[in-house]
């Protein structure tokens, strides 16, 4: 008797502790909407985007709340988050895009009449309001790829790519094969013009083409995320593509991508196109077998107010990279407390090792943007290329670099690129302070020149900055081509 009074106390008290936190969960402050309760089901054989959506459209209704996701593993195609609505992956869900394209035929992404390239993806918002996905399951986009072989004389043209790939032809290296996407192409996650923006610590798998794309958002806080992509084959597998967006925050993130890691990029679509502004990056950690942080290629308006700091960039085609090629300009920008360490990856892939790499080059008969009012500080660099600043179509203007170091490391690949440790073409106002070119000196490369080569510079500072000529090399240390206003301090 005792027992079974006590069983009934306890089965009561657990009743009572039970129901109150149904109530909150259920209730008037935050209501909790489960995909399951909706019709979803853990089967990769069946499609629970209907149900998806019926939850998130129900939520939204109610004047918003969360949208669970247990563990399980769902199918699913596009799903339209709404204003208020939080879509929460509990551990051990995965949501997997479906490989049908015939899946997707009524949904296809567009901002007013022109296509953003972009056809198919797996969680879409258009002019939401604090929406956020959250939790640490996983979006899986089951990428599928082929390779081919491009035309020669294609591959040779390109403007940015094709001084590497002449040097591959002269080498012997193929520079024909490549890859391509094998349609349906899903992205993860495509909001867009969306406000009051939150993605926390979910993981973002395989994607088909821009794995988290924000265009037009603003007040975006993107924290914790890991992204991943094939890291040879994953062509426009780029990690996290801030388009046009302000006030945005971005941090302790882990990206690994095939293409761009993370990209900040200002689109045209429809006509339309939007600055990049007021944007902070931290304490994230980049992999690409391209460019690792990238501004541009597409620069149809400006970049500005913009810093990255206490990131790490591990085994990158490119370190930081900026290529203005629309017309918008880059400025007031600041890099600091960068740890970077670069390699050369196959022949297409643009990039040749180069810890930074800025440039600025017309597409076409365009307008041609700028960069300019921009600082790199306290970076240490061990890199397979140089680093190299080139203003081709137009001047970059007011370069800083302070305690920045530069390891010069043998390249693996056989068509050798790497000359000079730092190269500057075609910039007004560059400063260098506390800065050293160090060589590897036990694995020489036969093409190294100088430490600096200074090319059309108009208004050079050196300030206790080091280099010494390259092993064997008949070039100088610091070497000098149309270079006016010269100061140097040791």
């Amino acid at each position: 008797m005792f027992m079974l009074m006590i069983h009934g106390i306890s089965a009561s008290l657990s009743l009572l502790l039970f129901i109150p936190l149904f109530l909150y969960a259920r209730g008037g402050h935050a209501p909790v909407y489960d995909v399951t309760a909706f019709g979803a089901v853990s089967d990769t054989t069946l499609l629970s985007t209907e149900a998806f959506q019926r939850a998130v459209d129900a939520c939204a209704a109610d004047g918003g709340g969360t949208v669970w996701v247990p563990a399980g593993n769902y199918l699913c195609t596009t799903v339209i988050l709404k204003s208020n609505v939080n879509l929460h992956l509990d551990a051990g869900a995965t949501v997997y895009a479906s490989r049908k394209v015939s899946d997707y035929e009524g949904f296809r992404r567009k901002v007013g009449a022109a296509d953003t390239g972009e056809s198919e993806v797996l969680l879409g918002a258009f002019d939401a309001e604090n929406i956020s996905v959250t939790g640490t399951g996983t979006l899986h986009c089951r990428a599928e790829r082929i390779g081919y072989r491009r035309k020669p004389q294609t591959a040779v043209t390109d403007s940015v790519t094709g001084r590497e790939i002449a040097n591959a032809a002269r080498y012997g290296v193929d520079y024909q094969s490549k890859f391509r996407k094998v349609p349906p192409c899903p992205g993860a996650i495509s909001f867009v013009g969306c406000t009051g923006v939150s993605i926390r610590d979910i993981r973002v798998v395989e994607s088909s083409f821009w794995s988290v794309h924000l265009q037009w958002c603003e007040w975006v806080t993107v924290d914790g995320v890991y992204i991943t992509s094939n890291r040879h084959n994953g062509v426009n597998a780029d990690g996290l593509d801030i388009d046009g967006c302000s006030h945005v925050m971005v941090s302790n993130c882990r990206i690994d991508t095939g293409d761009d890691a993370l990209c900040l990029k200002t689109t045209r679509q429809g006509g339309k196109t939007l600055p990049c502004s007021q944007i902070t990056i931290t304490n994230c950690v980049l992999t690409s077998s391209s460019a690792a942080l990238k501004i541009g290629t597409e620069s149809h308006a400006d970049f500005e107010n913009i810093t990255v700091s206490n990131c790490v960039i591990d085994k990158a085609n490119l370190g930081l990279n900026m290529i203005i090629r629309d017309g918008g300009s880059a400025r007031n920008i600041l890099f600091s407390n960068i740890a970077i360490s670069t390699c050369r990856k196959e022949t297409f892939w643009w990039g040749n090792g180069d810890p930074v790499w800025f440039t600025v080059q017309k597409r076409g008969d365009g307008s041609s943007g700028t960069i300019e009012n921009v600082t790199l500080s306290h970076i240490i660099a061990h890199g397979q290329s140089r680093i190299r600043l080139e203003g081709f179509s137009r001047r970059i203007r007011n370069i800083r670099l302070n305690d920045v170091q530069l390891f010069m490391e043998p390249e693996d690949a056989v068509d050798k690129r790497s000359r000079n440790g730092c190269l500057f073409d075609g910039v007004d106002k560059l400063s260098l302070v506390d800065c050293e070119v160090n060589w590897n000196m036990q694995h020489p490369e036969p093409t190294w020149e100088s430490a600096y080569l200074f090319r059309h510079v108009d208004g050079l500072q050196l300030v206790r900055t080091y280099g010494d000529c390259a092993p064997g090399s008949q070039y100088p240390a610091f070497r000098y081509e149309q270079v006016d206003h010269i100061r140097t301090t040791d």
